[in-house]
């Protein structure tokens, strides 16, 4: 007998999922995750330094914490509220990042980034929802601005597509108005940098 479908999460099983376990991906202390935090850091270009950075699914602000530094000041954006909470508690005291709640792809925040971060998200958006986003980085990102994306490219059970197929559609979208300066595969997740011309 086959399993039955898993349906797709959406921004109230996300808050489900932190309601009931505050790190539901144990990014505070897995090894795993931390090596990916260091492979998406070093995307972002090792000796760059950023004015407004913006990073899309923060959860509960891991990431935010390691980008912040190199940032004037950091957006960090989340669906859930529970998640943006408990961000904030981790990230008292620090004045280079605030965080806000975003429910992709309508709500994406206005102005211009020089780095934007798009990390474990794509796959939980539709085809169409993924296009509509991606139009609106390119839109949001800083001439000379770079944008960077990883994600899992091994399936699960709740993503509204194939996660290798959202990361190649999110790098398709950016390479039609961008430059790719970075690529890593990793096996379990890609990632990859675009440059804005200035």
């Amino acid at each position: 007998m086959a399993a039955a479908p898993v349906k797709r999460i959406d921004a109230a099983g996300f808050e489900v999922k932190f309601r009931e376990t505050i790190d539901p991906w144990n990014y505070a202390a897995s090894p795993f995750e931390a090596y990916k935090r260091g492979v998406l850091l070093r995307a972002c270009g090792s000796d760059r330094r950023y004015g407004r950075a913006l990073e899309f699914g923060c959860a509960i602000g891991e990431t935010s914490r390691f980008l912040s530094p190199r940032c004037l000041r950091l957006l960090a954006v989340d669906a859930s509220p529970t998640a943006l909470a408990e961000a904030e508690r981790r990230n008292a005291g620090n004045r280079r990042v605030a965080f806000r709640r975003s429910l992709l792809p309508r709500e994406v925040p206005r102005g211009r980034f020089d780095l934007v971060v798009l990390s474990e998200v794509a796959y939980y958006l539709t085809k169409r929802e993924l296009a509509m986003l991606m139009q609106k980085v390119a839109r949001i990102t800083a001439p000379g601005g770079r944008v960077v994306v990883l994600h899992h490219v091994r399936p699960f059970g709740d993503a509204s597509q194939l996660p290798a197929l959202a990361q190649a559609r999110a790098c398709a979208a950016l390479a039609r108005t961008m430059r790719r300066v970075h690529a890593a595969s990793r096996g379990r997740f890609e990632c990859a940098a675009y440059l804005k011309p200035r």
